[in-house]
């Protein structure tokens, strides 16, 4: 069995203190630039690996973030958590990523999880099912900084970072009905869920600024993936509608409709909005129109908002400083972007 190398070899091999090497490892200003060099070099050639454990426990920090996401196949969260790595990673800071899978038990596990871990903060987007408050609760009595990431849970006093959900879609909607829908079905997300509600209010708000009827039947509410937009419209079709417009909640819900209405061979008579997009969206749109979130400046003010608490400034205040609501671009224009 290979021998672990501790600090004290190191020590021993370059007749240094052991507190010496430690703070050489940590770029410490009280060690000179070469012996730094000359340390890491030594370390790495001795095949050292640092106990973060042990370095969490001594400093009271781990330099670790924990991130709790609901899905990570989809284009959306893989795009925010590949900001979140990059910036983090600039900070100095490593990533300990947790998927939920809609799942309110699975999310509060991994919170469970991540807490033993000793992170020093959490970026979270809830589950699509009714959020377990208990283990938010508990985040806050352990005072674990916390940032929600475009799902957020409203009244909670966390910093979230967010788009206005509820205003592009009334965008979205309002230009549907501008060309001449209106009668257009929503193929909507889950009340438990900020971005369902939101996303459904502003579709709503469009329908009555133009003094159109709200119509229950018109919507069909329960999820977020491809699957569910597939099934929901297959059921409206079997059903006997046949509608002329869809605003749906997610890109992947609008994948999923789009799969169902070509199954009939109408995708070419439905004009069909997606709130979200992917690379799919922009080399081969299933989407007649979509609204684009902007993943990366999410994934980026996130980290900052958590690392400005982390850091010593504090819990955010209730208020602008704590929420970052972001802009969304409406895109009708499918022209391939010139590289």
């Amino acid at each position: 069995m290979v021998k672990k190398v501790r600090l004290v070899d190191i020590a021993d091999r370059l007749g240094l203190t052991k507190v010496s090497v430690s703070k050489a490892l940590r770029d410490h200003s009280d060690i000179s630039e070469d012996t730094r060099a000359l340390v890491k070099k030594t370390a790495a050639e001795m095949g050292y690996t640092p106990n973060l454990v042990a370095r969490s426990l001594s400093s009271n920090r781990s330099h670790t973030l924990g991130v709790v996401v609901p899905k990570i196949a989809h284009t959306f969260f893989s795009s925010v958590i590949e900001a979140v790595q990059e910036e983090a990673t600039r900070r100095g800071y490593g990533i300990l990523l947790a998927v939920s899978s809609e799942s309110a038990a699975l999310e509060r596990t991994h919170i469970e999880r991540l807490l033993s871990m000793r992170v020093d903060g959490l970026l979270v987007s809830v589950s699509r099912e009714a959020p377990d408050l208990g283990i938010y609760e508990r985040v806050r009595q352990q005072g674990v900084p916390l940032v929600f990431f475009d799902r957020q849970i409203d009244g909670l006093g966390f910093g979230s970072v967010t788009v206005d959900d509820r205003a592009a879609a009334r965008r979205a909607v309002e230009h549907t009905i501008g060309l001449g829908y209106d009668d257009i079905y929503h193929i909507a997300g889950t009340g438990e869920v900020g971005i369902g509600r939101e996303r459904r209010a502003g579709y709503e708000d469009a329908l009555r600024a133009h003094d159109l009827p709200v119509r229950e039947d018109r919507i069909v509410s329960g999820g977020f993936d491809e699957w569910f937009g597939y099934r929901a419209m297959r059921d409206l079709l079997a059903n006997g509608a046949r509608p002329k417009a869809v605003f749906a909640v997610s890109q992947p819900v609008g994948i999923g409709v789009h799969g169902a209405l070509a199954e009939v061979g109408l995708a070419d008579d439905v004009y069909l909005v997606s709130f979200g997009d992917d690379a799919i969206s922009v080399f081969a749109p299933l989407s007649d129109a979509y609204l684009r979130q902007p993943t990366r400046e999410m994934g980026l003010r996130a980290v900052e908002l958590l690392l400005r608490e982390i850091e010593g400034e504090g819990r955010p205040k209730r208020g602008e400083e704590a929420h970052v609501v972001l802009d969304v671009d409406f895109v009708t224009d499918h022209t391939v972007p010139t590289l």
